[in-house]
């Protein structure tokens, strides 16, 4: 059967429990928005498929589940993924605080070149705030990450958190293309040579 995208990525959504990890991934993946959702037992994911600078790219995107139970299943899958992104709720100050801990996880069990972004999540709910944008915005300047506040229930910044992650990862993998033929193309360039790189290119798409 055909291929129906040219790339694949692996996303991860992790956080604390209830800051409304699963609400996010329903609203990009379906665009809808569920009350009533139960915390996720384990991990389960879902997908969608979007264009990116003329590509078709397909995300696989993993929603984990918060609780310290299931952290070892939640770990194992730190390790393929290419962009994880960080949510708390802008409505809990302890599930910003541990913003930290989660970005210690990503640096003990994930590639050290993956994508990361801050989601500040529930920002429709700005009478029960606990955590001001400018706390969010300064956190994810420390560690170098991207950020945004998101609402899963109106639909704030939500296809944009995706895209953004999607395209640095895109980025991320161009630059290395560029480079890995660019330490190829600094040995001897000959006829052969030349109509390798050609192939290699088309290899890509």
């Amino acid at each position: 059967m055909a291929k129906t995208y040219d790339y694949l990525f692996k996303l991860l959504l992790i956080g604390d429990s209830g800051v409304g990890k699963t609400c996010l991934l329903f609203r990009f993946s379906e665009d809808a928005f569920n009350t009533t959702f139960i915390s996720t037992i384990g991990i389960d994911f879902k997908i969608r498929t979007i264009e990116l600078n003329g590509k078709r790219v397909k995300l696989q995107i993993w929603d984990t589940a918060g609780q310290e139970r299931f952290r070892t299943i939640t770990t194992a899958y730190y390790r393929g993924a290419m962009g994880i992104m960080l949510v708390y709720d802008i409505c809990n100050e302890k599930s910003f605080e541990n913003i930290k801990n989660w970005i210690r996880n990503i640096e003990e069990h994930a590639s050290s070149d993956v994508e990361k972004m801050i989601l500040g999540n529930k920002c429709d709910i700005s009478d029960r705030r606990q955590v001001s944008k400018d706390r969010g915005e300064k956190l994810a300047i420390d560690y170098g990450i991207k950020f945004l506040e998101t609402s899963a229930k109106s639909s704030l910044n939500v296809e944009e958190a995706f895209y953004t992650i999607a395209r640095d990862i895109l980025q991320n993998l161009s630059t290395k293309t560029t480079e890995a033929s660019g330490a190829e193309g600094s040995l001897k360039i000959t006829e052969k040579k030349s109509r390798r790189m050609k192939f290699f290119k088309c290899a890509l798409l």
